[in-house]
Formats: structure tokens, C-alpha cells, sequence
């Protein structure tokens, strides 16, 4: 019997944690559980849960919570069980209890069903926001997004130190595009 790999996501480290979500994985049989900081609503830019397809091997089982912890689009979602299943492992979902190997027809379908529920969930969510936008608009209110959280005066003051923007970026656990964003501003 191979390892059995957790994968968790937190949509942001803002008011949210990934230590509930990483002590069910554990009590569930993860040996280690990695941890993806951003949105489902695409694969990109999600290092740890790439990490986890790499260090799968056969007979090994990536384990997650949900299947929106894995993507709110259906095709990554079967992206993500595709390359789970060409490496002879298995991708297990908790919550539903979703096992899938490749041999279960059943299973797959069960994961589109659930993908699709994550794609109009993910749909519902950004129809909210452009009513209330529009609703701010409608009041006369300026929309100008979520307040800024980072601080230019603090990087035009590493520049000015002679930082470079990868070490700005670092120092301030911002990406790097912010940091240029932030200079040409």
C-alpha cells in the first residue's frame, strides 16, 4: 500500500486558515498535506498542489477534502484525476466520498457532477459581485475594489535602498509584478 499525499486550499491568508483543513487530512491518513494559497478558478500558480502530482507514485493516494479544495472548473478538476490515474494512484475525495482509480465509471461521473456544481458556484459568486458593483455605481458610491494591502512608501523605500524587485517581493511577501505595478505607479 503506497502513501497516502493531502492537498488543501485556502482561497487567502486573510481571515483564513488551512490548520482545520490540514488536521482532517492527517486524522484521514495524509503523511503530509500540502497547502495552495489562492482561488480554485484555475491550475496556475498552484505550486504545492503540483508538487503533490509529482511526488505521487503508484499506489499512492492524493486525498482531499472537496473537490472545490482541488478546482471550481470541471475540466481541471478531471485534469487533475487524469494525472492522478496515469500515475497508477488514486484520487480520493472526502467530502463526497468520491474514490477514483480509473475503474469506476460511477466515480468520474460523480467528479463532473461535482466540478460543475464548483463552475456555477464559482458563476454565482461573480454575478454577486457585479450586482453589488452595480448597486455601489447606482448610489452614486465610488467602487474602487478591496482596500490596498500593500504599501507603496514601503516599496519605494526598499527601491531606494537598492532592493531589487525580487527581493522587495520577498521581504514584503508580495508577487513581484505588484512590486513593478507599484514602482510605475
Amino acid at each position: 500500500m503506497g502513501k497516502t499525499l493531502g492537498y488543501a486550499r485556502i482561497s487567502t491568508d486573510q481571515g483564513q486558515d488551512a490548520t482545520s483543513q490540514k488536521a482532517v487530512l492527517e486524522d484521514l491518513g495524509a503523511v503530509v498535506v500540502f497547502v495552495d494559497i489562492g482561488n480554485g478558478s484555475k491550475l496556475t500558480g498552484r505550486d504545492q498542489l503540483e508538487a503533490a502530482l509529482r511526488l505521487l507514485d503508484e499506489g499512492d493516494t492524493l486525498l482531499a477534502l472537496h473537490p472545490d479544495r482541488l478546482a471550481r472548473d470541471t475540466g481541471d478538476l478531471l485534469t487533475i484525476a487524469k494525472r492522478v490515474i496515469e500515475k497508477k494512484a488514486v484520487l480520493r475525495i472526502n467530502d463526497p466520498a468520491i474514490t477514483l482509480d480509473g475503474t469506476d465509471i460511477m466515480a468520474e461521473v460523480m467528479l463532473t457532477v461535482f466540478g460543475l456544481v464548483g463552475m456555477m458556484e464559482k458563476h454565482f459568486i461573480k454575478a454577486r459581485q457585479r450586482r453589488g458593483i452595480e448597486a455601489a455605481k447606482l448610489r452614486g458610491d465610488i467602487y474602487k475594489g478591496r482596500p490596498a494591502t500593500i504599501s507603496p512608501d514601503a516599496v519605494r523605500d526598499l527601491r531606494q535602498q537598492g532592493f531589487g524587485a525580487t527581493q522587495i517581493a520577498k521581504r514584503l511577501k508580495i508577487g513581484r509584478a505588484s512590486v513593478y505595478r507599484l514602482l510605475a505607479a
